[in-house]
């Protein structure tokens, strides 16, 4: 430790105690004028919740001696009035007086200005205060609202006029809440805020600018945030309604309304904070005096030392451009010197290490390739004082020909001022004999020397390629960039303007670079393929998403196409399914801007047999495939009772039941695959140069055909390509599947599964959008109820089953003969219900009439001839809704059956009924008394005899 620390912590030795036990004692006044700032403004606020509570109750026992009066009590309007201008002269607070029935209706009303009105409309604005007051039967003082007379801010009073322990109205007087503000006008001073909230927190009054915050939401006080969890406490803070630091405290009125008291800080604590901050700037001047003198007693011989030691501490960290400068010849001199010879030698080794950290640097730090490249060719150009620094990717096409093999440069940087210039010569063509190929087949890094510069450069072979750039070369280094798997390219570093000689520290330093470019362009393709692979897992992540959150097929299908043909980058992407047409039909297709569709296009020109024994029976030793697949082993065999094509012993079929371990088709060409000879047709339609097919199965089943365009040109398709459609084709068919099923459960729902018709849910759900669509447009629509007739009897008789052919018998008839917007359903039992949209009641007698001989005329096997029983009504002449129309249908139905059965009538009003809608209505420009001669003529016209022997059934009259 020097002389200087010493008088340092000595100075501070002295200052510091004396600090501490001035804070101390500053501090301890300052708990003092808290702990008195919390207990005077919790007493204030408590003081206020006390006069609040007392002004609510004055406000209540006014309101309650006024409304025992007994006029008031007797609800004589006449007499109140009088009354209510009286009370509104004695209470200067209150601005209205309102009777008030229990519904929130208004009887009388009185303002301050002495107009009185009778009404009759809902004036109380605060139903949860009405209907409190109604439940307890007690008078209190609602939250923040608004007059229902004028419209302004108010409070209202609420006192119930019992009668006979009931409720008979309520009065109501609304005061401004500006009354609550004067009974805190004297608690206000020295910058005292006090404020109203009601149980809603809203503010009622506020004693600082009151004008903006009455009746807003102080919810996101503080303070209200902790009256939530006490009823009464005392905190600091800055409020949301003011920018003043202040110490609060909360309690709460009787009636919930909590009351805030806020006292400035600058009142409470503002001579503990200036005695606080004088003592703080005193102990800081001298601390500050301390250490001046300390530095100016030491400086004079503590400088040479400091010099030395702040220098060598620096080269000893790494900073080798410093040198110690000290001219004396003592001790201190020759270890200065000793120091800059170190320097010297260490700059050069760490300026290599510097340039290939700040590569290493920049590939952690990026992953763009490029920049990357273009970052180290600048910089160890730079580094070496290069004419030019070129990094050569290697390019074989893609062929095992040497012949066409390439070096392209891309990555180019020079330096003018050493003859370097940019290059005309992007690439250059490499022979097998060539230096360079060489030096790529040997990867060692190598210097060569150009000393004649009229001929050819001896690395390129073809003379084409060497240009006057090429020529210029006087010196250069080349450093292969390879791989296990073979080279990458090469650093070629050039000097222009003379022969250079290349130190083993520069070949190292290009070696070293030309290590951390093969991991960068390593990372670089690890990275791009884990990119790739991020993406298409987002892809199948979406796919399978929007296959969970919708089973609507075509939604899912047309996300699938959309989805996979941008992930590719193909042209076309389909979906082809079995349908009755068709083996494969395409069913769902998306396609790049330009391309013509082909949705309903067909893979096969005639239909392919699905049964593989079948097929093997028909085409020999031919079996069924679609692009190369075989179909044999994926289709369902037949059961083992078809004997039309016995099973060989030795035949297999290959049970494959996911994607993964069924086939796919890839096929890279179109034109040269044999696969696609057989559809030839189809590939022509859809313009294809390559394709992916990939089979959708669930279960060992065909649900459909993923197909994979690329129509601009042949493709070599990637194996990550393959795994995207296979990932995708799996998760497809089970989304098909999964849609199929919850189609046909939807519809197993809905109909009755003795008729096939809609059940009774259906029926009444389409009933009530039928009714809303005639309203809609205007129209009507008929209803018509059909009863089997004696249908107990037939069971008891001649069996269930015959019951149930019965009614099958009445389903097939209204399956024939009505119409494809009518709704026939199985009502329930042997009861049907028939909707026919836009029909009049003339049209539903006449249909409802066909129907009945329809029946009649039918015969069950084991039964002979039926009948029913029929009644109609019509909406909205004879009903105003889906209840009303089928009660008036049935009423009608009840008519037929009471009649003799076998016939059908319309609803007709009993004699006494006014109460249902009038049939003084003309249908469909007839008068009611011809439309009914219609009918019953039609009626007893069409009844004809069957030629089918009819059931003598018992004439007795049975119930449904």
């Amino acid at each position: 430790m020097n002389i200087r620390t010493r008088l340092l912590l000595l100075c501070l030795g002295v200052a510091l105690p004396l600090l501490a036990i001035g804070s101390f004692s500053i501090w301890k006044q300052y708990g003092s004028l808290k702990d008195e700032a919390h207990r005077a403004t919790s007493f204030q606020a408590a003081i206020a919740a006390r006069t609040l509570t007392q002004w609510t109750h004055s406000q209540i026992r006014t309101l309650d001696a006024l409304a025992n009066l007994p006029a008031l009590r007797k609800l004589d309007l006449n007499a109140s009035k009088p009354i209510f201008a009286t009370a509104l002269q004695a209470q200067p607070d209150w601005e209205e007086l309102i009777l008030v029935k229990p519904d929130g209706n208004a009887m009388l009303a009185l303002s301050a200005k002495n107009i009185a009105k009778n009404v009759n409309h809902p004036v109380c604005n605060d139903p949860d205060a009405l209907s409190q007051v109604l439940k307890s039967k007690k008078a209190l003082v609602s939250n923040y609202c608004h007059s229902p007379w004028t419209g302004k801010p108010a409070l209202l009073v609420m006192s119930p006029i019992i009668e006979k322990s009931q409720v008979k109205a309520v009065l109501v007087a609304t005061i401004e809440p500006q009354a609550a503000f004067k009974i805190f006008h004297g608690l206000t001073k020295n910058g005292v805020v006090i404020t109203v909230v009601d149980g809603n927190r809203r503010v009622v009054t506020r004693t600082l600018q009151n004008n903006y915050w009455q009746g807003k939401d102080f919810s996101g006080s503080v303070t209200v945030k902790a009256a939530t969890k006490a009823r009464s406490g005392s905190l600091e803070a800055v409020g949301i309604a003011d920018p003043i630091a202040r110490a609060y405290a909360f309690d709460h009125a009787e009636n919930d309304w909590l009351l805030i008291v806020g006292v400035p800080k600058s009142e409470i604590y503002g001579a503990a904070h200036d005695w606080l901050y004088t003592m703080l700037t005193i102990a800081c001047v001298a601390i500050g005096i301390s250490v001046v003198l300390a530095y100016l007693v030491t400086s004079q011989f503590t400088k040479v030392i400091h010099c030395l030691v702040r220098e060598a501490l620096s080269i000893g960290k790494g900073d080798f451009s410093k040198r110690v400068k000290i001219e004396t010849r003592d001790e201190f001199g020759l270890l200065a010197r000793a120091f800059n010879e170190m320097a010297e030698m260490l700059l050069f080794d760490k300026e290599h290490k510097a340039m290939v950290q700040k590569i290493s640097d920049s590939i952690r730090e990026s992953l763009d390739l490029d920049e990357i490249l273009n970052t180290t060719v600048r910089e160890l150009g730079k580094h070496l004082e290069a004419s030019r620094c070129c990094l050569a990717l290697y390019d074989n096409r893609g062929t095992k020909n040497v012949h066409d093999d390439e070096l392209v440069f891309n990555y180019v940087w020079w330096n003018k001022k050493l003859n370097g210039s940019p290059l005309q010569n992007h690439s250059i063509l490499i022979t097998e004999n060539s230096v360079l190929k060489n030096i790529l087949r040997q990867g060692t890094i190598m210097s060569l020397d150009v000393l004649d510069e009229s001929q050819a450069m001896p690395l390129f072979e073809d003379g084409q390629t060497v240009a006057d750039d090429w020529k210029s070369v006087r010196s250069l280094i080349a450093c292969p960039i390879s791989t296990k798997d073979g080279p990458l390219g090469l650093i070629l570093v050039h000097q222009c303007d003379d022969l250079r000689v290349w130190s083993e520290s520069e070949l190292g330093l290009v070696q070293a670079i030309a290590g951390q470019l093969t991991m960068a362009m390593e990372h670089a393709r690890l990275f791009d393929r884990t990119k790739r692979m991020a993406e298409q897992e987002v892809l199948i992540n979406h796919i399978v998403k929007s296959v969970r959150s919708s089973l609507d097929l075509d939604t899912i299908l047309n996300t699938v196409t959309r989805e996979l043909l941008a992930a590719l980058g193909v042209d076309r992407v389909q979906i082809a399914q079995p349908r009755s047409e068709n083996p494969l039909v395409i069913t769902h297709e998306f396609t790049v801007d330009g391309l013509e569709s082909c949705v309903s296009a067909t893979l096969y020109p005639d239909n392919l047999d699905f049964n593989p024994r079948m097929s093997s029976r028909m085409q020999g030793t031919k079996r069924n495939t679609v692009l190369g697949i075989n179909l044999d082993g994926l289709l369902e065999s037949e059961s083992e009772d078809d004997e039309s094509a016995p099973v060989k012993q030795n035949q297999t079929i290959d049970q494959s039941t996911t994607i993964r371990e069924a086939p796919i088709a890839v096929i890279s060409d179109v034109e040269r695959d044999s696969r696609c000879i057989p559809f030839q047709s189809f590939v022509d339609k859809v313009g294809a140069k390559s394709l992916i097919a990939a089979p959708l199965l669930h279960e060992s089943r065909l649900v459909g055909l993923l197909i994979v365009h690329q129509c601009a040109g042949a493709r070599e398709w990637r194996p990550i390509d393959v795994q995207l459609v296979t990932a995708i084709a799996d998760q497809l068919a089970i989304a098909i599947t999964h849609a199929h099923l919850f189609a046909q459960v939807r519809h197993q729902a809905i109909t009755d599964g003795l008729t096939g018709l809609f059940n009774h849910v259906y029926f009444k759900n389409r009933l009530k959008e039928e009714l809303k669509l005639a309203d809609r447009k205007g129209t009507s629509c008929s209803l018509v109820m059909i009863d089997l007739d004696k249908l107990k009897y037939i069971n008891d008789n001649f069996g269930h089953p015959i019951g149930d052919a019965a009614i099958r018998q009445v389903s097939s008839i209204l399956k024939t003969i009505l119409r494809s917007g009518d709704t026939a359903a199985r009502y329930g039992g042997e009861e049907f219900a028939v909707i026919l949209p836009e029909t009049s009641l003339l049209e539903a007698a006449l249909i409802a009439d066909r129907l009945c001989t329809q029946i009649r005329n039918a015969h069950v096997p084991g039964l002979g001839r039926i009948t029913a029983s029929l009644g109609a009504a019509t909406y909205p002449k004879q009903a105003m809704s889906a209840e009303e129309l089928v009660d008036k249908a049935d009423r009608a139905l009840y008519k037929s059956k009471h009649s003799g059965r076998d016939q059908a009538n319309i609803f007709e009003p009993e004699e006494g009924e006014t109460d249902l809608p009038s049939l003084d209505h003309t249908v469909d420009g007839f008068e009611p008394a011809n439309t009914m001669d219609i009918v019953v003529e039609y009626m007893s016209s069409s009844r004809q005899p069957s030629a089918l022997p009819k059931l003598d059934l018992p004439g007795e009259d049975l119930k449904k």
